[in-house]
């Protein structure tokens, strides 16, 4: 029991730690909590279970043919089965949300954060998994800093490939179109997950050469989710600057209106007088009035956008004055 806490106690911050990584990714309008929690508690609790299940119901016809000890058996499991299950179960909490909760799924950016945090939350449990199947602290703290530092994003930019995917099917008009994007999108999660458990067992028959293959796909992974963060940001905006241009002066007075576009706009805001929390509600609005009226013009009046739109400008009007 002693050990269980320790181990939860201790996987709860690198956890927390690459949540808020992947969250501020989403600079001005944060999702609801109550939909991370959601999905960090999917990816933590029917996902690690599901993936648990299937895999060893899929491990067995492979144990059959080539004999559970096999090398190529292990790489079937662990390369093979285990990404595609796993990537799969993650993925149904982003799909859950894109089916239930569209009006907060507003593009890829939207997309990365719920599969992110989906992501972070099986591995999470996975990690406390691995880690109570230690036998000394020493095995326990030197798979503790492979499992969380080393290599402790991968779930969550995995799933967060998925969910861009989502994102970018979001606006796209036709079945067949959305599903081949998304289709895509989880391919890739995939593939990087394969390559990742793939030079991990083949680690000891070619005495650790594997382990680079391993190291370099993380790389990448890590460089694309950092150029995907700077993209998210140059793109939030752009749009607020196009979409909020035509709110001046009725809505936004020319200085609120130039602070928000300005690339340091919580400082810019600030020396308009703004507290902030007052301008992390007013930046919210104002990304989320942007949001809306994207919405509008690529899916027209989908849940009401023109009566939101209206509500939003009224509360960005007051939040301004």
């Amino acid at each position: 029991m002693e050990k269980f806490v320790i181990t939860a106690l201790a996987l709860a911050v690198p956890a927390y730690f690459y949540t808020w990584l992947i969250r501020s990714i989403d600079r001005f309008e944060k999702e609801p909590v109550r939909y991370l929690i959601a999905a960090f508690a999917w990816g933590a609790l029917p996902a690690v279970i599901l993936a648990l299940i299937l895999e060893v119901i899929l491990s067995i016809p492979v144990a059959a043919i080539l004999g559970k000890e096999t090398l190529s058996a292990q790489l079937i499991d662990t390369a093979v089965s285990a990404p595609v299950v796993e990537e799969v179960v993650k993925a149904f909490a982003v799909m859950i949300i894109f089916l239930t909760c569209r009006r907060e799924f507003d593009g890829w950016v939207d997309g990365i954060v719920y599969g992110g945090v989906a992501g972070f939350g099986f591995a999470y449990v996975e990690n406390i998994l691995y880690l109570m199947g230690t036998s000394s602290w020493s095995e326990w703290g030197a798979l503790f800093f492979l499992r969380t530092i080393v290599f402790g994003g991968l779930h969550g930019f995995w799933t967060a490939i998925t969910g861009a995917s989502f994102g970018l099917a979001r606006y796209m008009h036709g079945t067949a179109i959305k599903v081949f994007t998304i289709a895509c999108g989880l391919i890739v999660a995939i593939a990087g997950h394969l390559i990742h458990n793939g030079a991990l067992v083949l680690a000891e028959s070619t005495e650790g050469a594997t382990i680079a293959i391993a190291l370099v796909n993380y790389t990448v992974l890590v460089f694309v989710m950092f150029l995907l963060w700077l993209l998210a940001g140059f793109v939030e905006r752009s749009r607020l600057k196009t979409c909020l241009q035509d709110e001046v002066p009725n809505v936004l007075s020319a200085q609120a209106y130039a602070a928000i576009c300005d690339r340091q706009a919580k400082k810019a805001l600030s020396k308009l007088g703004m507290t902030p929390a007052q301008i992390r509600q007013f930046l919210h609005i104002a990304a989320k009035l942007t949001q809306k009226k994207l919405q509008f013009s690529k899916m027209g009046e989908e849940y009401g956008n023109s009566a939101e739109i209206i509500r939003l400008r009224h509360e960005l009007k007051s939040l301004g004055a």
